[in-house]
Formats: structure tokens, sequence, C-alpha cells
């Protein structure tokens, strides 16, 4: 099932991923994937399958990717 973004969509999550890198360069699910163009689905699963970029889970529950874990994951730097 592939969902329909409307123009406002894209930019809601644009603005919202450039406020949240002018505040601090941790990113949650929603924010790194539309830094990387994908969509928050595609990164759950990668990281189930142990690919994507680097990130944290803090207290056990909360995601996070760091600016520099994606911007290494686009230039194909991530070595894990």
């Amino acid at each position: 099932m592939q969902a329909h973004l409307t123009k406002e969509d894209v930019e809601d999550a644009v603005r919202r991923a450039l406020d949240a890198h002018i505040r601090s360069p941790w990113y949650d699910t929603d924010a790194a994937a539309a830094y990387l163009s994908s969509t928050p689905g595609t990164l759950r699963v990668w990281r189930s399958q142990g690919t994507g970029p680097r990130y944290r889970v803090v207290h056990g529950k909360v995601v996070r990717y760091h600016v520099d874990d994606l911007d290494a994951f686009v230039r194909g730097e991530d070595d894990r």
C-alpha cells in the first residue's frame, strides 16, 4: 500500500526536518526520513534488517538519528 503525499505534507516534513536540524543534530524517524527523501516505514524496515543509517535508542524506546550518520549513509561511508 502506497501513501499519497500532498505538496503540503512534503513541505511540512521538510520544514520539520529543517527546524529539527537548526535546534538539534538528532532527528526522529520522521525527520530522518524527510532528510533522506525516504519514508518512516523504510527506516523502520532498515532498522529491523540491521541496515540503513546508524541510529541510537534513547531510554530503551526513542529512536534518534544523528545528522552526521545520515550524511555518512548517503555518501556510502557507513562501515557497519
